[in-house]
């Protein structure tokens, strides 16, 4: 799975690394929307099988009676997905750099815009996978469900904020957007600790 990740998200940058060079637009600009596409698009093949893997090898049950509570089954699903998909972004970023020439810019600010939006995105994602899992179709109805509410918050301010980065602005000039992403975090991770009870069981 990771193998397939890697390859997803080297494939979409060398797509847009082709497409762009027939057309004359400032790579600064889509710098931000062709990074958090790639960390998008690459992400989800770490999010589909969170919880479809324990229905499909009849786990599931046999992990419901473990002797833990179901909110340390999502955390320890969130925090794995979350170290996979952290390295993933972090290596899609080292591949942009590689195939498209633009000048580093403050790294730092980069670097906590990344971990913030992944964070969202995993908490997210396990808790939208878990949901999808008790449903026919999961794995085309976990990117239904998904997208509309990832996009519409963690994504779209982390793109703005990645924007304002690769323009120049530093980690003082993006607290707004910092703070933003972290209260969807906070939502996010919350809600999966308290809904997940009620979605393992059913």
């Amino acid at each position: 799975m990771i193998n397939s990740m890697l390859i997803l998200a080297l494939m979409i940058l060398a797509s847009f690394r082709f497409i762009f060079s027939f057309i004359d637009f400032s790579e600064t600009q889509l710098a931000s929307p062709i990074l958090w596409i790639t960390f998008f698009f690459s992400g989800m093949f770490a999010l589909a099988p969170v919880y479809m893997r324990e229905v499909e090898q009849g786990t599931k049950e046999g992990l419901m009676l473990a002797p833990i509570s179901p909110s340390a089954i999502y955390f320890g699903k969130f925090l794995s997905t979350f170290v996979i998909v952290l390295g993933l972004n972090l290596f899609s970023t080292v591949l942009f750099f590689v195939f498209f020439a633009q000048p580093f810019p403050d790294m730092v600010s980069l670097l906590t815009i990344i971990i913030l939006g992944t964070v969202g995105f995993t908490a997210l994602g396990n808790l939208i996978s878990a949901i999808s899992s008790n449903l026919s179709q999961s794995q085309v109805m976990l990117p239904v469900m998904l997208i509309p509410i990832l996009l519409f918050t963690v994504v779209m301010t982390s793109v703005e904020a990645t924007f304002q980065i690769f323009d120049g602005a530093v980690l003082a000039d993006i607290m707004d957007g910092i703070k933003l992403i972290l209260a969807f975090d906070i939502i996010f991770v919350a809600s999966g600790y308290l809904l997940i009870d009620y979605i393992i069981e059913e």
